[in-house]
């Protein structure tokens, strides 16, 4: 975590280097899909899917690439029934990631390929009655614990001709170092950045 992290101020730093007007601010919101974690389980509940918020800095003038340095927030909070006792889980995935793309400039709309690197923090809370028994029930919840993360992404910017921000989309295929099995999962973002002078 402490080299993400390390490499995260390194690019930050260096972005009036290469950006002087190439920078980008954006907000985006999506879903997470297909969630896969070794050793989280609800039973026969389907635990997969999780909203998603972040916020990212594109910084455009390094030659053939840009670095997009974004903040996600995955969460889901569900409750489930075990024979008329309620069970409340609250999942969370805090992340903080680097993505070198390569962007396709076209007229109005550039799409672009990439990858990087992230640090996840996972966590999970969760309420339950005295009375019902976890491993009875199916219900396995790891600890909270921080991994690192790696990502592939396609996605797209589109430029609205006279306004200074643009539309964003973004599928991202990722997998988090997790303990006995990697986690794997998909998300989908849209959101709207802002270029600034």
């Amino acid at each position: 975590m402490r080299k993400v992290i390390t490499m995260i101020l390194c690019c930050l730093m260096a972005a009036p280097v290469f950006a002087i007007s190439g920078i980008s601010v954006g907000v985006k919101g999506g879903i997470v899909h297909n969630y896969d974690q070794a050793g989280l389980s609800v039973g026969d509940f389907d635990v997969e899917k999780m909203n998603l918020l972040g916020a990212q800095i594109k910084i455009g003038k390094i030659p053939f690439v840009d670095l997009i340095l974004s903040g996600d927030y995955a969460w889901k909070n569900d409750k489930y029934d075990f024979a008329g006792q309620n069970f409340e889980l609250k999942m969370h995935d805090l992340s903080f990631n680097a993505t070198i793309v390569h962007p396709f400039k076209l007229p109005v709309i550039s799409p672009y390929v990439g990858g990087g690197i992230g640090s996840h923090h996972l966590s999970f809370d969760y309420f339950k009655p005295l009375s019902l028994s976890l491993s009875d029930n199916g219900i396995t919840i790891p600890g909270a614990e921080t991994r690192i993360g790696y990502h592939l992404v396609v996605g797209a910017n589109i430029g609205i001709p006279a306004v200074p921000f643009g539309i964003g989309t973004e599928y991202r295929l990722n997998w988090i170092d997790t303990p006995g099995e990697v986690t794997k999962y998909n998300s989908f973002t849209l959101g709207i950045n802002f270029n600034l002078p």
